[in-house]
């Protein structure tokens, strides 16, 4: 087993103070760092079951919601998703993915702003889902704010 210098380091004095012998204090060191270790994997565990039921709440808060869940979900996540069409976040953006790694896509605040994006664009905007109409559909920017070629 390596040991971490910075816990030699930290140790040193201690283990003097202590009285213990490089073969006490070379007994006590690796248990030390298994300790600091197992207490590490522990920490990280917790923050990814945290980070996990975040993700499961929000869900299940987007879920329950009267304005943007149950029977409008279906709805909402299509204005949603051409909301950040629009924006140029096509499915396979990575934003998109940040989005759905993190869990914060299905944030009820998130899905009500890019909601509310994709009914501005309204059905009629000639927008088309990038993944529905031509790869070459130009981003909404664009076709409001044409550069002029002259």
């Amino acid at each position: 087993m390596t040991l971490d210098a910075g816990l030699m380091q930290d140790a040193d004095p201690v283990l003097r103070e202590l009285g213990l012998s490089n073969e006490q204090a070379g007994k006590l060191l690796p248990l030390a760092q298994g300790v600091m270790a197992r207490t590490q994997e522990a920490l990280l565990a917790q923050f990814q079951d945290a980070a996990a039921a975040q993700k499961r709440a929000w869900a299940e808060e987007f879920a329950a919601d009267p304005e943007i869940g149950g029977p409008h979900r279906a709805q909402s996540e299509h204005l949603a998703a051409r909301g950040l069409d629009a924006l140029g976040f096509t499915p396979d953006h990575p934003f998109r993915q940040a989005l759905a790694d993190s869990g914060f896509g299905n944030h009820p605040d998130m899905i009500r702003a890019f909601r509310r994006l994709g009914q501005v664009l309204g059905e009629d905007s000639g927008f088309a889902r990038s993944h529905a109409g031509s790869a070459s559909q130009r981003p909404v920017w664009e076709r409001l704010y044409p550069q002029d070629t002259q």
